[in-house]
């Protein structure tokens, strides 16, 4: 897919074209539907032909024999609907594998940096599609990693007879899913790259590793109309147009197809297919010292490297059963394994950016920059999934800076943000648990769970309730738009009101399913919204009700909430990080897994704040750990410290 940047991009770019109105001419990609190709339609023997069609819908079929002929004349003289893409002889594609000396470590793994991703993604929610021999499903290091695939090989009926591509006759399959998803710390076996990714296996290949390309062709189609995210091709031949109309197919519905670049270097070293296409991801093999690996083939179609020399993975001898194989095959599953595990970083990057990530994070051999021995450099997984993670400081451009508050009182000042004071160092009768800022940006106020209220820089005193009774502690804190007043917020909906800010409801004394947690006030001060800790969202004044969670099942509570500064919107954070949307309010992103993300046993999220542009937001974790999203510019995260508050200073 070397399309997706640089020099390349006007050249597939044209290519696509032709493929988006339907019948390809011979300039695009040497197809004839003209006049020439009814003839040949005609006159050619029925038998070995295959042809992929397109229906009125855009989904693409593979068609064989007959019927290939028989459509191609019938689309010429306009007898039927169906588009016709593609009309060629079959070809043999095969695995590209050797057997190598049987070792006993998997170097693959301590010299990439796979297990160092691990504790940011391993590929959970991510399914690769395994285009081969089958898997082996059975097979103790795969279990639970298989979904349902299909069987669409020539020997099907014999070896497969529920046709869910779930057998492997030839073991090749069997070996490439074990490279990708191998479960790790199991006690059993070899861990995977990515080993939390599902495994859908796509049988094209006979037990003998052999198979025809427009099985090949109706294999990767099957996968892209089945949920597929990743496609691995350990297999190669000759070129076939149907195969790369296919790829490209896949690639319209934003998935990535890595394919072999060939094991014939010693051999001519003739660009081998489908890698050789411009859509695919070419992938070269190294060795354990991240060199050429002698078999591998070279050339401009190489977008990267990965190992493949001497590689120990699953094998289908038996369910507890490994072997050592060596080739591109290899090489391309740990491609793929990286990908996944970028894609599950960030599920929200289009195929074209989880490329990027992984060529502009590879370890750069031979000569400086892309070269066609190595590509882009081998891959580096750690690297490639926190350039794009959302728990990576970004680069976003808007915001000028925040402050972040810890429940002793300590006040952390970033980006534009100057401090004005804090309790560091004063004995408090009840923990800080909120802030808010002033509308000059030039003081702040801190807020106790008792409602004591203090003042730094130009920040006035307005009232607060440090010598009154509460029913329940304060748990929230809201400035007024005007900056002559503030919003104080009880665990059961109570709400306090100081200088200019106005009362318009509250729950304080009502029954709730769920504590609140945190208030937004309305762009003009005359309304606010509070949220419970299941979601449940209550608004009063001019706040519109835009939807909430309550009632519904979540996998973590929520934990804050922010409006959209015009009002016509609102976000709610979860404690695992996850965000929920309502009105105009955009989604930039989300925290699964905050917990394991940032790798402390109890960590939580605590405040979620928007950029008053909309654009972005951040994330404050109870660790003291900020993360920008969208937009919004990372300034730096204070440390390690029981958080409680986030403020923004400006847009």
């Amino acid at each position: 897919m070397r399309f997706l940047g640089g020099k390349n991009t006007g050249k597939i770019s044209r290519i696509a074209r032709f493929v988006g109105v339907g019948l390809l001419t011979s300039l695009a990609l040497g197809v004839f539907v003209d006049s020439a190709m009814a003839a040949e339609a005609a006159e050619a023997k029925a038998e070995g032909m295959w042809a992929i069609t397109r229906d009125g819908d855009g989904r693409l079929h593979v068609v064989r024999g007959v019927q290939a002929a028989t459509a191609a004349t019938d689309n010429q003289i306009g007898r039927m609907d169906t588009q016709v893409l593609s009309l060629e002889q079959e070809t043999v594609m095969r695995t590209l594998a050797t057997n190598d000396t049987y070792r006993s470590m998997q170097w693959a793994l301590d010299r990439t940096s796979f297990e160092q991703t691990w504790p940011v993604s391993k590929g959970a929610g991510v399914t690769v599609a395994v285009v081969d021999t089958g898997v082996m499903g059975s097979h103790q290091d795969l279990a639970g990693a298989i979904v349902n695939g299909t069987d669409l090989a020539a020997d099907a009926s014999t070896y497969d007879p529920w046709g869910t591509g779930a057998v492997d006759p030839g073991g090749h399959g069997t070996h490439v899913a074990g490279i990708i998803a191998a479960r790790a710390n199991n006690g059993k076996g070899i861990a995977g790259g990515a080993p939390l990714a599902r495994i859908m296996p796509i049988r094209v290949l006979t037990a003998q590793g052999s198979g025809s390309s427009a099985d090949v062709a109706e294999g990767i189609i099957w996968a892209a109309d089945h949920g597929a995210d990743v496609i691995n091709l350990s297999l190669g031949g000759g070129a076939q147009v149907g195969m790369q109309i296919a790829i490209q197919y896949a690639r319209a519905k934003n998935i990535l197809t890595f394919a072999a670049a060939g094991n014939y270097y010693q051999q001519g070293n003739a660009p081998t297919y489908p890698a050789a296409y411009p859509e695919a991801v070419a992938v070269a093999a190294v060795d354990s010292n991240f060199n050429h690996a002698s078999f591998s083939n070279t050339g401009s179609y190489v977008d990267i490297a990965a190992p493949g020399d001497s590689i120990l993975s699953t094998y289908n001898s038996g369910s507890n059963q490994y072997t050592t194989m060596s080739g591109t095959s290899m090489a391309t599953p740990y491609a793929a394994a990286a990908a996944a595990v970028v894609i599950a970083s960030n599920p929200s990057l289009k195929a074209n950016e989880v490329l990027h990530a992984l060529q502009s994070s590879a370890i750069d051999r031979g000569a400086p920059g892309k070269d066609t021995v190595f590509g882009s450099g081998v891959i580096n997984p750690r690297k490639a999934a926190l350039n794009v993670s959302p728990n990576r400081p970004n680069k976003g451009t808007k915001g000028a800076g925040y402050w972040v508050v810890s429940a002793d009182g300590n006040v952390w000042a970033y980006g534009g943000a100057r401090h004005y004071g804090d309790l560091g160092h004063k004995r408090l009768g009840s923990a800080i648990v909120a802030s808010a800022r002033t509308a000059s940006g030039k003081g702040y106020w801190l807020v106790a769970a008792n409602g004591a209220v203090y003042t730094f820089g130009d920040a006035r005193f307005y009232g607060g309730l440090a010598h009154k009774r509460l029913s329940k502690p304060i748990v929230g804190m809201a400035p007024m738009p005007d900056g002559r007043g503030y919003i104080l917020l009880g665990q059961d909906g109570g709400i306090f009101n100081f200088g200019s800010s106005r009362f318009y409801g509250s729950t304080g004394n009502k029954r709730l399913n769920s504590p609140v947690l945190d208030l937004s006030v309305t762009p003009n001060g005359r309304g606010y919204w509070f949220v419970a800790g299941d979601g449940g969202v209550f608004s009063y004044g001019n706040a519109r009700f835009f939807g909430s969670t309550g009632g519904k099942r979540l996998n973590s509570p929520v934990r804050s909430m922010t409006a959209a500064s015009n009002g016509k919107g609102y976000w709610m954070v979860a404690d695992d990080g996850g965000i929920f949307a309502f009105g105009r309010a955009p989604f930039s992103g989300s925290l699964p897994g905050m917990r394991s993300l940032y790798g402390w046993p109890y960590v939580t999220s605590v405040r979620m704040r928007s950029l008053p542009s909309r654009d972005g937001y951040y994330i404050l974790g109870l660790n003291g750990k900020v993360t920008a999203f969208g937009n919004a510019r990372y300034f730096g995260s204070a440390p390690q410290t029981w958080a409680v508050d986030l403020m923004q200073l400006g847009g």
